[in-house]
């Protein structure tokens, strides 16, 4: 790739790129690069479709050389890393975080709350004087069917957006789950899943389930108040979410 010297072009080549619509593997010294256009699909797939990014790339493959798909360079890793970034900048961008230096995202200022349910400023009146006829209802339930495996290497696990969306953040809720304290629950009846799940050996798993708080009327979840689970659906848990929902 020539890289162009004109006078009064931008000297950085990744921005070239991105100007280019295309963008870049690395910051540093750019060798691949994926046009919006394959990264706003991958998202649309990825949403949609439930597509993995080792599906898409075999797509991508195919549609590049459908004969021979083996002799197309292996840019999977760079594709893992690329999506996660672009869809970061995406969601910045819809929430007005896009052009804005001066601030980053606060808690859960990157997540959309019910837009039906009574929100004083935004879809009623800041000072009504009938606040009364109209009341936020909210749920927590939890489920035990979103499990997380640990990883090889956690370090590399990087958060993008910690706390910004529907998740808590992750350093408070750790620090949360040090200093409490619970007494082990026992049932007394004979198969209580919620009740056998928190008494049960996970060490396999990060996080056994997944615990939210929404709306009681259209079920739609409360930006920052969701947690991991790691056994079961302990009280010790949904305390954090009761202590911000109460701030």
């Amino acid at each position: 790739m020539a890289w162009c010297h004109c006078q009064g072009s931008v000297p950085i080549q990744h921005l070239q790129l991105l100007r280019a619509g295309l963008f870049p593997a690395s910051s540093t010294r750019p060798k691949s690069a994926f046009t919006f256009e394959v990264l706003d699909h991958f998202l649309i797939d990825s949403l949609e479709c439930k597509t993995s990014a080792r599906s898409f790339f075999e797509k991508l493959t195919r549609l590049t050389n459908n004969a021979f798909p083996g002799s197309v360079p292996d840019r999977y890793r760079e594709l893992m890393r690329v999506s996660r970034l672009w869809w970061d900048l995406k969601n910045r961008k819809w929430f007005g975080f896009g052009h804005d230096v001066e601030s980053s995202p606060g808690s859960g200022d990157l997540a959309l709350f019910c837009p039906s349910c009574p929100q004083p400023g935004i879809n009623m009146p800041l000072l009504w004087e009938w606040k009364w006829l109209v009341m936020k209802r909210l749920v927590v339930d939890g489920s035990f069917t979103a499990q997380h495996m640990n990883m090889r290497e956690p370090e590399q696990d990087i958060f993008l957006s910690d706390g910004s969306g529907y998740m808590v953040t992750d350093s408070e809720y750790q620090a949360h789950l040090a200093s409490a304290s619970e007494s082990k629950e026992r049932s007394a009846c004979s198969n209580h899943q919620a009740v056998n799940a928190a008494n049960a050996n996970r060490s396999n798993l990060q996080a056994t389930g997944v615990g939210a708080t929404a709306c009681a009327h259209h079920g739609c979840f409360v930006p920052h108040s969701v947690v991991d689970f790691q056994k079961g659906e302990r009280q010790v848990s949904f305390n954090l979410l009761c202590d911000g929902l109460m701030c």
